[in-house]
C-alpha cells in the first residue's frame, strides 16, 4: 500500500477509484432520496384519497337522506379538493353515484327481497398534479385511485316492534300498557305513553318493556309513581324527535303488482296465499235493495191480527266470483279495494290495500312452524300495509262453501286464536275524525245475542228480531241495548256470540296511527254508550256481560247469551296479547314497506363499506 502511495501512477488510480466510489454513493443516495420522495407522494395520495373517499361516502348518505327514495341513478357534482405543502401540489377529483338496489353485490348482510330497500353509493377519488384553473383542463391523472361502495338500507317501520302516531284509542281515551304486556323490541310514540299497574304478568302488575322505548311526549302513569328501571328495561327516552308517519304507501303502490280491479268501495278482494302463489276471489257488494217485513207481537208466527206495522229497510248482498290466481314470489302486491287475507307465505311478500285489510285467518310462514320463532328462517318475510286499518275478523261466510267460520277464535292453551308472522302498518289518517284513523284492532268488540233462523211449527222463520221491533229504530222506538243490532255481527244473527277469543300472537311488528283495541271491557266506563246504538262512533248498546244479556226467548224458549270461545277465559271481549318482535327486522325488511322519515329526511342504516378495484370512471 505504501509503495502505491509513493508511485505517482498509483495515486492517480486511487484517486480515480475514490471518484468512482463517490459517484456511486451519490447516485445511491439520490436514488434513495428519490424513492423516499416517490414513496411519500404515493403514501400521501393513498391516505388522503382514503380520507376523502370516506367523507364522500358520508356526503352521499346525506344526499340520499335529503332525496328520500332513489328511483333512478343520481350523480353528485364533481368536487375538486386542492392540497398543497412544501413537497407537492395535488388536486383530488371526487364524485359519487347513488343507485337503488344492491344488484351488484349481495352478501350475507343483504338478502333477497331486501334489495328494493337498498341504496348504494359508489364513490371514486382520483388526483391530478398541480392546483388552480389549469387542472380542470388537464387530462392526466395520477395512478393513485380509490373506489368504494357504501351500502345503506332505508329505515322502515318494521324496525319498530310497536309504533303509534297517537297513543290514544279512536275514542280519544288512553289505552294502557299494563301487567300482562311483555313488549320485546323498539317502541316509539309521537305522543304520551300511558301505563297502568293493573294486575297480571310477573312485574308487580306493571308492563315490561325489554327494548328501547322513546316518546315525543312523556310517560303518563294511571297508577302513580313507578320505577323506570323496573318497567323500561331496555332504556327510556322522553321528548324524543317526532317521527313522521305517512298517510300513503307510496313506495309500495309504485312498485307493487296490482291484484284485482280499480278502487271501488263496493268491492272486496279475498286472497288465500299458499307458498309463493295465491288464489283470489272478488266480492261485489250489490246496490241497496228495499226489503220489508211485518212487525208482529208475538212473533213467530205470522198472524195478520197481531201485525203492528211494516219495516222498510235497505239490504245489500255480496256476490262472489273467482279471479285469476298468481305468483307473489319475492314480490309486493297492491289491492285498490278492501282485502281479506290469510294463508302460508313463502319468499318475501308484502301485501297492501287502499281500504281496510281484514285478517280472516292465520298469516304464517312456509319455513316456520306455527308457534315457532322465525329467526332461523332466511327466506320468508311478510309485510302487511293498509291505507286505512288492519282488523282481525270475527267471522265470515266462505264464498267457496258458504259455511260460517270463526277461524280467529281459539282456546287459551297453546295460544289459540290467530297467529300473525308479519310487519304491519295501518296508515289511515282521519284528518280530525279519530274513528277513521288507522288501527290494528279486532272486529265485533261489543257482542250481544240475537235470535237465529228457526223452524217453528214446520215453518222456517228468518230475521226474527226484525219481525219483532221497529227498524230502522227511531228516537221514540230505539233498538234494545241488550239485543244485537242487525248486521253489526258479521255472522248475524247469532244466538251465543263469542266474547273471549284466545290470543293474538304476533312475530313481527305493529305500526298504527292510533292505538287499536285488542281487548275490551264488557262496558267501557271511560267511554260509556248509555245503551245507544251508533256503531260508527263506537256506541254499541249496553253491556256485553253474560249476566247482563242472558235471557230466555219468550216464544221459542231457548237461551240467548254471550259466551267465551271453548277454552278461552277472561272478563271481557277480544284477545290476550302474545307479541314478539321478529329480530330479523333489525337487518332486513319486507319489500317496499313504508319508510321512516324525520324532519323531511329519510334515515338510513349503514350495512357495509367495501373498498374495490377502481374503474377508470363511474
Amino acid at each position: 500500500m505504501l509503495k502505491m502511495f509513493k508511485n505517482p501512477n498509483g495515486n492517480i488510480a486511487l484517486a480515480m477509484l475514490l471518484v468512482v466510489f463517490g459517484a456511486m454513493s451519490g447516485f445511491t443516495l439520490s436514488s434513495l432520496a428519490m424513492r423516499d420522495a416517490v414513496a411519500f407522494q404515493y403514501d400521501f395520495e393513498s391516505v388522503q384519497s382514503m380520507i376523502l373517499l370516506r367523507s364522500e361516502s358520508f356526503r352521499g348518505q346525506r344526499i340520499a337522506q335529503r332525496l328520500g327514495n332513489i328511483m333512478v341513478p343520481v350523480r353528485t357534482s364533481v368536487r375538486y379538493v386542492p392540497v398543497t405543502n412544501s413537497a407537492l401540489k395535488k388536486t383530488f377529483v371526487i364524485q359519487s353515484q347513488l343507485s337503488r338496489g344492491g344488484l351488484v353485490a349481495v352478501d350475507s348482510d343483504v338478502v333477497m327481497g331486501d334489495q328494493k330497500q337498498i341504496t348504494q353509493i359508489r364513490s371514486l377519488v382520483k388526483s391530478k398534479t398541480g392546483t388552480g384553473p389549469s387542472v380542470f383542463y388537464s387530462p392526466k391523472f395520477s395512478l393513485i385511485r380509490k373506489y368504494g361502495v357504501y351500502t345503506l338500507e332505508s329505515e322502515t317501520f318494521a324496525k319498530f316492534m310497536y309504533f303509534t302516531d297517537t297513543d290514544e284509542s279512536t275514542n280519544e281515551t288512553p289505552v294502557y300498557f299494563y301487567g300482562p304486556d311483555l313488549i320485546y323490541g323498539r317502541v316509539h310514540s309521537n305522543s304520551d305513553i300511558w301505563i297502568k299497574q293493573a294486575g297480571g304478568g310477573s312485574n308487580g302488575g306493571w308492563p315490561t318493556f325489554y327494548g328501547w322505548v322513546t316518546t315525543a311526549g312523556e310517560i303518563q302513569s294511571f297508577s302513580g309513581s313507578y320505577s323506570e328501571q323496573q318497567i323500561f328495561r331496555g332504556g327510556l327516552a322522553e321528548g324524543y324527535p317526532h317521527t313522521i308517519f305517512p298517510e300513503h304507501a307510496t313506495t309500495l303502490k309504485t312498485n307493487a303488482d296490482r291484484v284485482g280491479p280499480n278502487n271501488d268501495p263496493n268491492l272486496i278482494m279475498m286472497v288465500v296465499v299458499n307458498g309463493s302463489s295465491y288464489s283470489a276471489y272478488l266480492g261485489t257488494i250489490q246496490p241497496p235493495a228495499v226489503d220489508t217485513c211485518g212487525v208482529y207481537n208475538p212473533f213467530p208466527p205470522y198472524n195478520p191480527n197481531t201485525l203492528q206495522y211494516t219495516n222498510r229497510y235497505a239490504v245489500r248482498d255480496t256476490i262472489w266470483s273467482t279471479q285469476p290466481s298468481g305468483t307473489a314470489h319475492n314480490k309486493s302486491k297492491w289491492v285498490d279495494n278492501k282485502l281479506w287475507l290469510m294463508g302460508t307465505f313463502g319468499t318475501y311478500q308484502t301485501w297492501g290495500c287502499a281500504d281496510t285489510l281484514w285478517l280472516i285467518g292465520d298469516i304464517l310462514l312456509a319455513g316456520t312452524q306455527r308457534g315457532a320463532s322465525p329467526l332461523s328462517n332466511p327466506t320468508d318475510v311478510v309485510g302487511l300495509v293498509s291505507e286505512k286499518s288492519i282488523v282481525v275478523k270475527y267471522g265470515y261466510r266462505d264464498p267457496i262453501d258458504s259455511l260460517r267460520y270463526h277461524r280467529n277464535c281459539g282456546p287459551d292453551n297453546n295460544f289459540g286464536g290467530i297467529w300473525i308472522y308479519a310487519a304491519m302498518a295501518a296508515l289511515g289518517d282521519g284528518h280530525g275524525n279519530s274513528h277513521a284513523d288507522g288501527v290494528f284492532s279486532f272486529e265485533y268488540q261489543h257482542p250481544h245475542p240475537s235470535v237465529p233462523d228457526v223452524i217453528f211449527n214446520n215453518h222456517l222463520y228468518t230475521r226474527i228480531d226484525l219481525h219483532r221491533r221497529r227498524f230502522p229504530p227511531t228516537g221514540a222506538n230505539p233498538w234494545p241495548p241488550l239485543i244485537d243490532f242487525p248486521w253489526y255481527n258479521p255472522l248475524w244473527p247469532e244466538r251465543r256470540p263469542y266474547l273471549e277469543r284466545g290470543y293474538i300472537s304476533v312475530y313481527g311488528s305493529i305500526s298504527q296511527r292510533r292505538r287499536g283495541f285488542v281487548h275490551r271491557s264488557y262496558n267501557d266506563t271511560e267511554y260509556p254508550s248509555h245503551g245507544v246504538w251508533d256503531q260508527p262512533i263506537d256506541f254499541c248498546g249496553g253491556s256485553s256481560a253474560p249476566y247482563d244479556v242472558e235471557q230466555i226467548d219468550p216464544v221459542l224458549g231457548f237461551q240467548l247469551i254471550t259466551r267465551h270461545f271453548d277454552g278461552a277465559n277472561g272478563t271481557g271481549t277480544g284477545y290476550k296479547k302474545n307479541y314478539h318482535y321478529d329480530d330479523r327486522f333489525y337487518h332486513t325488511s319486507p319489500i317496499d314497506f313504508p319508510e321512516v322519515s324525520r324532519y323531511n329526511e329519510t334515515p338510513y342504516t349503514a350495512l357495509h363499506w367495501v373498498i374495490k378495484r377502481p374503474p377508470e370512471n363511474l
